[in-house]
């Protein structure tokens, strides 16, 4: 029983503290979407910090350690190398966004090729990626409601309470509950990895945490050498390196951290953010030594996705267990939310808005967004319901789909040439290349075991600048959208990079 009160306790108390920190009687679209655009340094941090530590990172690797060994490795550098790209890319789009009023990803695309009608396609497509992203989110609800509550839990109603208590975190008061309800999860998650970390070779009779390399070493000598624990699919250095572009690529291009960007106090802000939030990447290291830890203690688990609860729940005590569980839960309803948050506003200000309504007001924009956000809760939990994936794999496709952006996105802060057209057929071209060799099972033999989102991401680039090349530039005032000419360097620009 206590366990269970630990758990409610956590995840209630987070709820009561964010809701009255963020009470707010009319609140805009702009206060729901993005915060007012004014989270200062501190609430930015933990905003950022939930975008990355999500159940993925705190289940998801763990897991893969455990079935897989070294394959894994490949999520430590996201958060470091995703913030060398972050530090020149997330103050520009945060000055774009503030020019022009930006609510949304899909908002710049329709304002940088003058084609709202394009904005609302590629708001369709992030909304295609977010959902398997908020599937990962309530895979991982559902493994720790299990483990504080037994095997005999109904999984659909778990999962839809679990939709109901991020359903609270948004509904009324938007993105800043969001931050706010971050602060207590970030705490707890890094007391719990800690507590682990230090604990758990004793806990679980190993001796040493350099113990546990130590048997991992004579027990499965191939862990930390590619291809890893499970030669038969060919986790090769090529496969290794290239899902190492790819995730980079599409780290800041996930909507909901577009969206989050556009919420900071200044630019500033995010600059300063992004020097220190890669410290979160040592996150990742406890995570893989308690996925070792598990393959020593419980081997043979039929799902992967279980091996950081199983380990806990069988060496340590049950208030542990619930103190671990409440944990696991804000860290799967946190980000969660946040995602909702921006299917909602995509859905609403960019497919309603854009396409079947423009004139709609914003007051009606915020009422679509929040039912939005009940619709999207309602697929995440069927398709969770309908999944055996682990947790990376569907990680992988999300980032696969999302990856897609990168192109059209980098390059519309570049080059002047980039037209509307380009785009389209770049990202067309690559969706088709992440889903036909996903239908015709031929990932394993497709490139020399090259990353199939990453091959998919240089054909996106090659048809999205031939494509660019062959038809009309968008006009000066659109091109001005992206590449923030002045009258002194503007010659000097179109010079270098051609009309």
């Amino acid at each position: 029983m206590l366990r269970y009160v630990i758990a409610i306790v956590i995840v209630l108390g987070t709820m009561i503290g964010a809701w009255a920190i963020t009470r707010k009687k009319n609140i805009s679209l702009q206060d729901w979407a993005v915060s007012g655009r004014g989270l200062g340094v501190f609430l930015f941090w933990f905003l950022s910090a939930g975008e990355i530590f999500t159940i993925q990172a705190f289940l998801g690797t763990s897991g893969w350690a455990y079935a897989y060994g070294a394959p894994g490795f490949y999520t430590i550098s996201n958060v470091a190398l995703g913030y060398t790209l972050g530090y020149w890319l997330l103050p520009k789009i945060w000055r774009i966004g503030k020019r022009h009023s930006f609510l949304t990803q899909a908002d710049y695309y329709g304002k940088r090729f003058d084609a709202p009608w394009l904005g609302s396609v590629l708001a369709i497509v992030g909304i295609m990626a977010l959902i398997p992203y908020l599937q990962l989110q309530f895979t991982g609800l559902s493994l720790i409601l299990k483990l504080a509550f037994g095997a005999s839990v109904n999984t659909a109603l778990s999962l839809t309470l679990a939709g109901i208590i991020m359903l609270g975190f948004i509904i009324a008061a938007g993105l800043r509950s969001v931050a706010v309800a971050s602060i207590v999860k970030d705490v707890l998650m890094i007391v719990v990895l800690l507590a682990i970390i230090f604990t758990i070779a004793g806990a679980a009779h190993l001796g040493s945490i350099g113990a546990i390399f130590t048997r991992m070493n004579q027990s499965h000598p191939n862990y930390a050498w590619l291809p890893g624990l499970a030669p038969k699919l060919n986790y090769t250095p090529l496969w290794f390196i290239s899902t190492i572009l790819m995730t980079n690529l599409g780290f800041w291009l996930f909507p909901q951290s577009f969206q989050a960007t556009l919420a900071a106090r200044s630019d500033e802000t995010i600059r300063r953010n992004a020097i220190f939030q890669p410290l979160y990447a040592l996150a990742y290291l406890f995570t893989f030594t308690i996925g070792f830890a598990a393959l020593l203690v419980v081997p043979h688990l039929s799902n992967s996705n279980d091996a950081f609860l199983a380990l806990v729940g069988k060496v340590y005590p049950n208030w542990f267990v619930g103190v671990l569980a409440g944990t696991g839960i804000l860290i799967a309803l946190v980000p969660g939310s946040s995602l909702l948050l921006t299917v909602g506003t995509l859905f609403a200000n960019n497919i309603y808005r854009g396409i079947f309504q423009p004139r709609a007001s914003d007051r009606v924009v915020l009422l679509v967004s929040r039912l939005g956000v009940v619709g999207a809760t309602v697929i995440a939990i069927v398709m969770s319901l309908n999944s055996n994936q682990t947790i990376v794999g569907i990680f992988q496709v999300a980032y696969s789909a999302i990856s897609q952006l990168a192109p059209s996105l980098l390059l519309s802060l570049l080059w002047r040439r980039m037209t509307k057209w380009g785009v389209l057929a770049g990202v067309i071209v690559g969706l088709i290349g992440i889903t036909v060799p996903q239908a015709i099972a031929a990932e394993k033999v497709i490139a020399f075991t090259m990353n199939t989102g990453f091959i998919a991401v240089i054909l996106n680039a090659v048809v999205t600048v031939v494509v660019s090349l062959l038809t009309r530039a968008p006009s000066q005032e659109a091109i001005e959208v992206g590449l923030e000419t002045t009258p002194e360097v503007a010659p000097i620009l179109s010079a270098a990079v051609g009309d």
